[in-house]
């Protein structure tokens, strides 16, 4: 059994070793026992997706006494729901106001095999930041009518 596989099922079986039952669960998360039955499952179809679901795991993880952040790195590493790059979530909100968005959140090739939350080599940064600090400054006086 791969650890994707095996993810929920330890969860159930940590959840049943510490006595609490799925009631509970929902009763103090005002998430319902069907969500989190379907958690421990690995069915993701009626989840949210990433800060709601890593939420969601953190808060799950405590109702049974486990880190949080140790079953949210894992559920992040097993399974596309727990994503934390912005990309999809900047392009929709960049569409919904109707702006054309240049986000780019595409892991490094260098990163793509290894962690990848491992910071940009240090000679990227100060380009990213002082670009960065262009496109706020403009923002800005647009805002306060500077232009």
């Amino acid at each position: 059994m791969s650890a994707r596989e095996a993810f929920g099922p330890n969860l159930r079986r940590l959840r049943l070793q510490r006595g609490v039952s799925l009631e509970d669960i929902a009763r103090t998360t005002n998430v319902s026992v069907a969500l989190w039955a379907g958690l421990e499952r690995n069915d993701f179809s009626r989840w949210p997706t990433g800060i709601y679901a890593r939420s969601y795991l953190r808060d799950y993880a405590r109702a049974i006494a486990e880190d949080p952040e140790s079953i949210v790195d894992e559920f992040c590493r097993c399974f596309p729901e727990g994503d934390r790059r912005l990309g999809q979530i900047a392009r929709e909100h960049a569409a919904i106001v109707g702006h054309v968005s240049a986000w780019r959140d595409e892991i490094p090739a260098t990163l793509a095999e290894g962690d990848r939350r491992a910071a940009p080599p240090a000679h990227a940064q100060p380009a990213a930041a002082s670009g960065m600090l262009v496109h706020m400054r403009v923002l800005l006086r647009r805002a306060f009518g500077r232009a």
